[in-house]
């Protein structure tokens, strides 16, 4: 009977592990897309050289909704330390890109654009290859 009721708790607690480690996963991923989105259009106006007034507001926008998906991910998710450090870095470079908008610092966009690549891509190598989190 021990032995059943051990079984019996031990197959729960591995259900439950299961469906947390998935939807956490899924929340996070679903995030990562949204911000690729917002990512890939900055992307593709990194490369001007000069830029008008509504490329600077699509810029702003882009970033913005790269801080309010960093926002969400950091409030919903739990997270270890590291994805702390790297969510901060990401929050702190859409920032700085939406103040550089604002600004209209064409140069400033792409360095601050040049260093959430960076954290993005630190972000991915850890979690994709550890813990699978991330798309």
């Amino acid at each position: 009977m021990r032995l059943r009721n051990g079984i019996l708790a031990g197959t729960v607690t591995l259900f439950i592990a299961a469906v947390t480690s998935v939807s956490y996963g899924q929340t996070q991923g679903d995030l990562c897309k949204k911000m690729w989105d917002n990512f890939q259009g900055m992307r593709a106006m990194t490369g001007l050289s000069a830029a008008d007034d509504a490329q600077f507001g699509k810029f702003g926008d882009y970033a913005k909704a790269v801080v309010a998906d960093t926002k969400t991910s950091s409030e919903k998710i739990a997270t270890d330390k590291n994805y702390k450090v790297l969510n901060d870095e990401v929050l702190y470079h859409s920032n700085e890109t939406v103040k550089a908008a604002a600004n209209k610092d064409l140069e400033e966009i792409q360095v601050q654009f040049r260093r959430l690549t960076i954290a993005c891509r630190n972000c991915h190598k850890i979690y994709k290859s550890e813990l699978k989190l991330v798309p």
